[in-house]
């Protein structure tokens, strides 16, 4: 069962977003918060530029997991949309689009990682925490976040 990890296509929209809402209704949210829906109407052409990406995983060609990466400022980048299948997940697959979205990361020439992570989604944050990522912030908004930030060292 080999996955392969390659960028988002337009086609991938409607599974995208339906791994996503199933997601996040394991955890109380709903793809209306926060401009997510927008977001993942639109990931092929929103991500596509060279500091920025969005990555499906794929099986038995079917789409098992996501993550994504974009500007947040010259030198840092912004991890988000890392979704795993419920039944996928604790298999290392989390770990495998994380080290690809850092490769690109430090690709790009960033020098530094920042994330925000719902409280709610405690597996994820083990898997920042063992990853090199410290938790910087707790915001009280909607989602619960933790903000997480990693410097990228040489790689």
């Amino acid at each position: 069962m080999t996955v392969r990890i390659r960028p988002i296509e337009p086609s991938d929209h409607a599974v995208v977003a339906d791994l996503v809402a199933v997601v996040l209704s394991e955890h109380g949210f709903t793809q209306a918060m926060g401009g997510l829906e927008e977001d993942l109407r639109d990931a092929h052409a929103r991500y596509a530029d060279a500091r920025a990406g969005f990555w499906v995983a794929e099986q038995d060609g079917a789409i098992v997991g996501t993550i994504a990466v974009r500007a947040k400022a010259t030198h840092t980048c912004e991890i988000k949309r890392l979704y795993l299948r419920a039944d996928k997940r604790g298999a290392g697959l989390g770990q495998a689009l994380y080290e690809h979205a850092e490769r690109f990361a430090r690709a790009a020439g960033y020098e530094r990682i920042w994330l925000d992570s719902s409280r709610r989604f405690t597996r994820a944050h083990r898997l920042y925490e063992r990853n090199g990522y410290v938790l910087v912030a707790q915001v009280d908004n909607d989602w619960e976040d933790n903000v997480y930030e990693k410097v990228l060292g040489p790689g």
